[in-house]
């Protein structure tokens, strides 16, 4: 077995794109890789009659080349193993920093952010890129590398000695399998923009902006953060953006809740922002009470998830007790936040600014998801830091009750075990946040007990319940 996907890449995104390039033939599958439990093994056992597409992807998956094909799909911004900044583009190349020969496919599939990606016909049109003619392209280009045929011998375009026409006429293969326009293979040109399809599929919707903006967008969303640092670059949103992108592609299940967040997010936020900018007091307070204090509860839930526990979680609980200083007035924060959460009138005391965007805040509130990721941790923290109690633990409860009930599960059952898988490393921290978070995903998912119980997430008992 030679093909595997990245589990540090959109790799759900990543085998639908197979899917696509095999005819959507059942029998290609996945299984996590025992050698390496960052990668999935792709296996595939071709269904006859499929496509010439399918027949190179078998001969991918089920040839020993000696060298591995490692897939990683991006939501834009940069390659994690060569820096190269893969927005609305692919790129294929040979990596021997581990000590050993590594065929890596890096592409994007934001289709450059949500911009499209349009490349150009023989009439120099521009044509719609879907990301399985994008992954196509760039395997065609691992097969060169894996069978040393770099550069490929062509004659469709005299005097370019690279191997792309050879992959642009690889890629026109699918195109015609989709009922795309095809590409002029002797152009290498692209642009941003969606461009005509002359009626073909686009195979599975799959592309569009990531979760909450892209790795490599400006604002991304962050409107209150950037009011209260003064800059949709400062480093409070590089460090929200980074963080947000990790967790999204770690976890296409994350990654759908986090854009439900942001769209609840979109509802109320500008306004508090345009308030925040406009008074260099407020924005102060927003910075210290509210925005300093939720990047440090974040950065906790970060680490754990993505790291585990160690020392570094340590010092990231510790942070945010510092974000938390005791001469704001710990005690008095929690109450107020506390208030707003349930309807109640601000206590006496409450901070001016509480007090004026108390309605907005209100508002808020009643947006379950948005009201989980923002107010509800707000007022953990606010009230664990004044109480003296374990960080971890209250992170631990939080990432818990998190709403993923609201998240449409994935309908073809490979992904689904992937996704799950995915969400399991997650919250592999503590064992208790698993059981938990699966009592709400079995009332809400009931067509997905057999894989929630594969990963731990209900009893096995249950799925015969």
């Amino acid at each position: 077995m030679t093909l595997f996907l990245d589990g540090a890449g959109v790799s759900g995104t990543a085998f639908f794109n197979l899917l696509t390039i095999s005819g959507d033939d059942g029998g290609l599958g996945m299984n996590d890789d025992p050698a390496d439990h960052t990668l999935l093994l792709v296996t595939y056992t071709e269904t006859a009659g499929q496509p010439a597409t399918a027949d190179r992807l078998n001969t991918l998956v089920n040839t020993d080349f000696g060298t591995p094909i490692v897939i990683t799909a991006m939501n834009g911004g940069n390659d994690p193993y060569s820096g190269t900044d893969v927005t609305g583009n692919g790129t294929t190349y040979v990596d021997s920093s581990s000590g050993s020969n590594i065929i890596r496919v890096v592409y994007d599939v934001s289709q450059a952010c949500g911009k499209g990606l349009a490349l150009y016909d023989t009439g120099h049109n521009t044509i719609a890129t879907p990301n399985p003619v994008i992954l196509y392209h760039e395997l065609s280009h691992a097969f060169h590398f894996a069978t040393n045929q770099l550069p490929f011998p062509q004659t469709a375009c005299p005097g370019n000695t690279t191997d792309e026409p050879a992959a642009e006429i690889d890629e026109n293969v699918l195109r015609t399998q989709l009922g795309l326009c095809l590409r002029d293979v002797c152009n290498h040109d692209g642009t941003t923009g969606w461009g005509s399809t002359c009626g073909g599929s686009l195979g599975d919707a799959d592309g569009g902006p990531p979760a909450g903006g892209c790795a490599a967008g400006n604002n991304g969303g962050c409107f209150i953060v950037s009011a209260s640092t003064g800059s949709p670059q400062s480093e409070e949103v590089q460090q929200l953006r980074v963080l947000r992108d990790r967790i999204a592609t770690a976890s296409g299940l994350s990654g759908r809740l986090i854009d439900l967040i942001y769209s609840e997010y979109y509802q109320f936020s500008p306004e508090i922002a345009l308030r925040v900018e406009q008074d260099r007091m407020t924005r102060q307070a927003v910075l210290a009470v509210v925005v300093r204090p939720l990047l440090a509860w974040y950065a906790l839930a970060g680490k754990l998830a993505l790291d585990g526990r160690g020392p570094e979680t340590d010092a990231a609980a510790r942070a945010i007790v510092a974000a938390c200083p005791i001469f704001l007035g710990r005690a008095r924060i929690a109450a107020a936040l506390s208030a707003v959460q349930n309807g109640e009138p601000l206590p006496d005391g409450a901070a001016r600014l509480m007090g004026e965007l108390s309605d907005k805040i209100r508002e808020a509130t009643k947006m379950r998801i948005a009201a989980w990721a923002i107010l509800d941790p707000l007022a953990r923290l606010w009230h664990a830091a004044a109480r003296g109690e374990d960080m971890i633990q209250a992170v631990s409860n939080w990432l818990a009750e998190a709403p993923l009930q609201a998240v449409t599960p994935p309908g073809h059952q490979a992904t689904l075990d992937l996704e799950l898988a995915s969400l399991a490393r997650l919250l592999a921290f503590n064992p208790g946040v698993k059981p938990l978070l699966g009592r709400r995903l079995a009332v809400a998912w009931p067509d997905a007990m057999e894989a929630m119980a594969r990963h731990g997430f209900i009893e096995q008992e249950i799925r015969h319940g």
